[in-house]
């Protein structure tokens, strides 16, 4: 007999069409694709390396047989605002109907703003979630159509079929917030060629990104759905498995499987979970990485992650005993919520992890001054996933102290 105690059975999902397409020569699939949408004039979106450094643009100029008006080449990293607007004044000037993103995270994010700029016709502070201080952010309603977008991954990112985006910004926000649903991809290529493209260094980042992901929700999973913990679950495992092997070379079988990892993670929200927000310390490191990559050059989202869990572990895992001990058993360590030591034997633990893989859990080398620390910590609570219900204000101290922790050089 059902029991109304068991809130995590109460909850509502949503599936968004979809067509993913993967393996061998997997873009074949791409001009049926533009034909059933009767798409003549597609914009090709990439980054500078994509375009001068691999085939692919080529060949799907190839493949379009025609249907492709122009190459866009200018998103770099973090997607600058200014790139973005850039590529929606090609697009605007080559009358195109569709999207066609070419590389990992910064690209994808980027297009699916350069759809919202077209559609909308409001500049980009116009169109960002409002922060207010003390109140929580208000994201932007955008209801005009959008055109078409299609994702050719040539790395994994779980930015492949979302509907919000961020760009660099060079105000005082540092970063600007979008969200449409209407700029989710129509299909999202894992085509073996294309992924084997990237260096292995940029596979290793933003595989990364879905690796840490997939442990930090690892920490929630108590209280989610049936649907959410089967995307949470499979998703390590896929990830645990296969980035490790990243260690030395690239192999696209590995590589769509963190794909695979990335899209479930993406499922996790659409059935009702909240992964970026999945718990507390996730967001506080979440939050201060983003802020150290958007406002510092050189220091990569995924070396965010991997240098503030361990710090915001030890800060505020005797906060949340039962995060900290799920995420000590999801790296195979057993212990009691009621440990003395439970945050510092976790942190170690995951620092051993991050460590094995390759990643410093430190920012020491980077050089951001200590006196910045502050306006690290004010930058990472504007983040509208990390901190949309002011939750992490509440926690201000220890995060700075945390924030210290990882950028002072000893």
């Amino acid at each position: 007999m059902y029991q109304e105690q068991s809130p995590i059975h109460n909850f509502r999902a949503r599936t968004y069409p979809l067509k993913i397409y993967s393996g061998s020569d997997a873009l074949a699939a791409l001009p049926n694709e533009l034909q059933s949408r009767r798409i003549s004039r597609a914009l090709i979106v990439c980054g500078r390396s994509v375009h001068e450094r691999t085939n692919l643009t080529q060949r799907i100029e190839s493949l379009a047989s025609g249907n492709i008006v122009g190459i866009f080449a200018g998103i770099s990293e973090g997607a600058p605002a200014q790139c973005i607007e850039a590529a929606a004044a090609m697009a605007r000037d080559t009358r195109a109907d569709a999207l066609i993103a070419v590389g990992a995270g910064s690209v994808i994010k980027g297009v699916r703003v350069v759809a919202m700029l077209l559609g909308e016709n409001r500049t980009l502070t116009e169109m960002a979630t409002v922060h207010r201080d003390g109140k929580p952010p208000e994201s932007q309603r955008l209801l005009t159509p959008k055109i078409p977008i299609f994702n050719v991954l040539t790395s994994p990112t779980s930015a492949q079929n979302r509907g919000g985006s961020a760009v660099r910004y060079t105000g005082s926000a540092h970063h600007l917030e979008f969200f449409d649903p209407k700029t989710r991809p129509q299909a999202v290529f894992w085509d073996c060629e294309a992924l084997e493209t990237a260096p292995l260094s940029l596979a290793r980042s933003t595989s990364f990104e879905i690796y840490w992901w997939s442990l930090m929700c690892m920490g929630a999973m108590k209280a989610v759905n049936p649907l959410v913990k089967g995307s949470r679950f499979q998703a390590w495992q896929l990830a645990r498995a296969a980035y490790p092997r990243l260690s030395t070379h690239t192999d696209a079988a590995d590589l769509i499987d963190l794909c695979a990892a990335g899209l479930l993670q993406n499922r996790d929200e659409e059935d009702g979970g909240r992964p970026w927000s999945c718990q507390l310390l996730a967001r506080a490191a979440y939050a201060c990485a983003v802020a150290v990559f958007n406002h510092y050059d050189g220091v990569t989202q995924s070396r965010g992650y991997a240098a503030f869990a361990p710090a915001m572990i030890r800060g505020l895992g005797a906060s949340v005993p039962e995060v900290t001990v799920a995420l000590g058993e999801a790296l195979g360590i057993n212990l009691s919520g009621t440990e003395p030591n439970l945050s510092e034997m976790v942190a170690l633990e995951v620092e051993r992890d991050f460590q094995a893989l390759g990643w410093r859990t430190d920012l020491h080398d980077c050089g951001i001054p200590v006196g910045d620390a502050t306006r690290i910590l004010e930058l990472a609570l504007r983040n509208y996933n990390a901190n949309h219900d002011r939750l992490l204000d509440q926690h201000r101290e220890a995060i700075l102290a945390g924030i210290v922790r990882t950028i002072a050089p000893h």
